[in-house]
């Protein structure tokens, strides 16, 4: 009995770590399957989802005053454990879906840099919360999640959904166990929001919303307005950058590097699910995306630290694997093995660069790891834009009407032309993230010289 409890003791510290890396896609992906061209209202989980998890840390940056870590990680916990029952009830009447979308849209948004933070903080404790068992115990926790997402809908949404609502239990009644588990909620109620912060907020969520509403409502009005909203967006991104570059408090290259980061992040769901929805099947979401990118994430947990301790420069090395993950998508049947080399090297790049962050002495503790995320939010924002005009692009090239970037992500698997329209995109896309690597490369070339 004593072994046996350990075993589930096992299980239950890694959910955490499951959970942290596996929001932004788990209920992705399940929110998609849910989307009918008959029925308008069936996209809104999708858009609602999606939406707060871009721009949910915008909305913590706003407060005046930070929140705790663990206050931050207990109520990111309770909003998903709540939106993964809410989406389990959704399977018996359809309103509950647009409630627990957005809490779980949020708590995609919030738990991962919370969870980061607090590991940080135990760490510096002494007492080491996740570690190799950790992510092996991880690995068999994502079998049913893989399982369950390769399923018909009406399956996918009782078992998914109901195992994500068990694992934020044993999520929760894991942190409680740490060793300087503490909440503070006294200032919560003294939290104002900061103008600056809060524009950021609103014009990110109206923008997102806006291109998810018309891409999926098949309304080119919405697509436009959402163009035009970005526009705005880009021209006072390009003067806060201005007046505000002389004040960063990390390199130029570990800025950028950040804001690349999150590109490829949204290169890998975003174009992933168009990709795999036209080549192979909307079905095979699970097979040709969700797998690759888990083991990916798996591996650079267990390896990628190791990698990054033997390299003699740790940026050269990670740029240099991203670069090859870019190049393995010029080879069609490669796909999978390169959405699986591309996400070793985004989450050990993202584990490297939450330690800079955590560094920074200069920002507050409670901000640190949530600056790191804004920034990498604000890369993959930037890139879904550049995508879908690049997309529209290619499609009008090829003499298709606009209407059929609308339904992409809902395909059976595809004609040849079509499927010959997403290998342009692919590799254009590539080649523009390649650009963008040599520049990151050219930017930190002496930053590890001896």
């Amino acid at each position: 009995m004593e072994k046996m409890k350990t075993v589930w003791r096992s299980f239950a510290q890694a959910t955490p770590f499951i959970l942290s890396n596996t929001l932004i896609i788990v209920p992705y992906l399940l929110y998609i399957h849910l989307i009918d061209s008959s029925k308008s209202a069936s996209v809104l989980p999708f858009v609602l989802f999606y939406t707060f998890r871009m721009t949910g840390v915008f909305l913590i940056r706003s407060f005046e005053r930070s929140i705790e870590k663990y206050t931050l990680l207990i109520v990111a916990l309770l909003l998903g454990g709540i939106g993964s029952l809410l989406s389990l009830l959704g399977a018996v009447a359809f309103p509950f879906f647009l409630v627990g979308s957005i809490f779980l849209g949020l708590s995609a948004s919030l738990f991962p840099p919370a969870n980061v933070s607090v590991n940080y903080f135990e760490r510096a404790q002494g007492s080491k919360i996740a570690g190799g068992k950790t992510y092996l115990f991880g690995l068999l926790l994502l079998v049913p999640l893989f399982f369950g997402l390769s399923l018909p809908i009406k399956d996918q949404l009782v078992i998914v959904s109901g195992l994500y609502t068990l694992y934020f239990v044993f999520a929760y009644a894991t942190i409680r166990r740490y060793p300087h588990y503490e909440l503070d909620f006294k200032d919560l109620s003294k939290n104002v929001f900061s103008t600056k912060e809060l524009v950021w907020f609103g014009l990110f969520f109206v923008a997102i919303f806006l291109l998810r509403s018309g891409r999926l409502l098949f309304n080119e009005v919405y697509l436009n307005a959402a163009i035009l909203v970005f526009s705005l967006i880009f021209v006072l991104s390009v003067y806060w950058v201005k007046v505000k570059k002389r004040t960063w408090r990390l390199p130029l290259w570990v800025n950028t590097l950040t804001f690349y980061n999150g590109m490829i992040g949204n290169f890998l769901i975003l174009f992933g699910t168009f990709y795999v929805a036209v080549v192979y099947g909307k079905d095979n979401l699970s097979l040709y995306l969700f797998l690759p990118y888990s083991l990916g994430l798996i591996g650079a947990m267990l390896f990628g630290g190791v990698l990054r301790k033997k390299a003699e420069n740790p940026l050269k090395i990670q740029l240099l694997g991203m670069g090859l993950g870019l190049v393995l998508l010029f080879y069609q049947p490669a796909f999978p093995l390169a959405i699986g080399v591309l996400s070793f090297f985004k989450s050990s790049v993202g584990s490297w660069l939450n330690g800079w962050y955590y560094q920074q002495e200069s920002i507050e503790t409670e901000q640190r790891i949530i600056a790191k995320y804004a920034t990498s939010n604000k890369g993959s924002i930037a890139h879904q834009f550049v995508l879908m005009v690049f997309l529209l692009l290619v499609l009008r090239y090829a003499h298709f009407p606009a209407n059929e970037l609308f339904v992409l992500p809902n395909l059976y698997q595809s004609n040849q032309a079509l499927i010959e329209v997403m290998n342009i995109v692919k590799n254009g896309s590539s080649i523009f993230l390649l650009i963008w690597l040599a520049v990151i490369g050219r930017m930190g070339r002496h930053a590890f010289d001896h």
